[in-house]
């Protein structure tokens, strides 16, 4: 039996896409904020990899400030002394930490909104100031504002106060990055409400009070290190909880012997991608024991979808016939 299409008037309006909560980019990164998870058991080169991805974000500027969640910081500090972490953002793992580094990034998103104010005042004291007319037409309100700033001294005479400056080189929302490393079978890992927060609102952590370009959000990228995959998050045999598997951007793992764990993971994504494809990509990828096959979930292009250790993309038939990336725009 066929059905008839009745069309309806309705629902013709087209959302605002233009905010999209993203950092910009170089063409070959992965998306940001992510929510990487890093799965490989010990050795294999689980911080090894992190710090690659780490160190092109460097290069990219990507990043203003990193956060790490670790008991093992004093022992592994040279492995990360690059990216120049203060020790006051690096946490032991406890039930709050993650809630700490989102108190944090919070604070960065108020020390913003006041900068983007300080700059709307001085911007409007540069216009209401051009010359000794407009001063001295100035409302009563305007003139004891730009005092009590201190742009105008008690006589109404403009003062050498500079213009506002950003604290740091790049002038933007503080875009931000979460290393989780060590923290299977810790409270971190627990029932911590912060844990549930970053897991579903990592791109949207710390709503701006106005949009930044497509930001509407600091957000934060977050890079979760663990020897195993699934688990409930709790003990020594636990894993990555399931909120965070369900809720990832980007899976890198390496070799690994048990057949189940691999099974679990075709279980969890293969809504999103053909289980006959992933096989085939690990096959591609995963060939001596420190190699690794990342899955992009949310790719710029599908022929960007997987990477064997990180710097070679293994791009599938039809994935090549659909890529734009080099396609000239119209």
């Amino acid at each position: 039996m066929k059905p008839s299409i009745k069309k309806i008037k309705e629902f013709k309006k087209v959302p605002d896409t233009s905010i999209t909560n993203e950092y910009a980019t170089s063409e070959n990164a992965m998306k940001a904020p992510c929510l990487t998870l890093v799965i490989g058991t010990r050795n294999t080169g689980k911080s090894y990899t992190t710090a690659k991805i780490l160190h092109q974000a460097m290069d990219d500027k990507l990043y203003d400030r990193f956060f790490m969640i670790t008991p093992t910081y004093d022992s592994n500090k040279k492995y990360w002394e690059f990216l120049d972490i203060d020790e006051d953002d690096v946490f032991y793992p406890t039930r709050d930490s993650i809630d700490k580094v989102i108190d944090a990034i919070e604070s960065e998103r108020d020390e913003w909104s006041e900068y983007v104010m300080s700059k709307k005042l001085y911007q409007d004291f540069k216009d209401k100031t051009k010359n000794a007319t407009s001063i001295h037409s100035m409302d009563l309100l305007d003139l004891n504002c730009f005092i009590d700033l201190g742009y105008l001294d008690q006589d109404g005479n403009p003062t050498d106060v500079p213009p506002p400056i950003w604290k740091r080189d790049i002038e933007r929302p503080c875009q931000s990055c979460l290393l989780c490393d060590d923290i299977l079978g810790s409270s971190a890992l627990g029932n911590a409400p912060g844990l549930t927060k970053l897991a579903i609102m990592n791109r949207h952590i710390a709503p701006l009070h106005e949009p930044f370009g497509a930001r509407a959000a600091l957000g934060v990228s977050c890079f979760f290190l663990s020897q195993t995959y699934s688990g409930g998050g709790g003990g020594n045999t636990g894993g990555i909880p399931r909120g965070l598997r369900e809720n990832a951007t980007v899976l890198i793992f390496f070799q690994n012997k048990s057949e189940n764990v691999f099974k679990k993971i075709l279980e969890e994504i293969g809504g999103a991608i053909p289980e006959d494809e992933m096989k085939e990509a690990y096959k591609h990828a995963i060939k001596d024991r420190h190699d690794n096959l990342t899955v992009d979930l949310f790719p710029k292009c599908e022929s960007k979808r997987y990477r064997r250790n990180l710097n070679e993309f293994i791009v599938f038939p039809e994935a090549k016939k659909n890529c734009q990336c080099h396609k000239k725009k119209k």
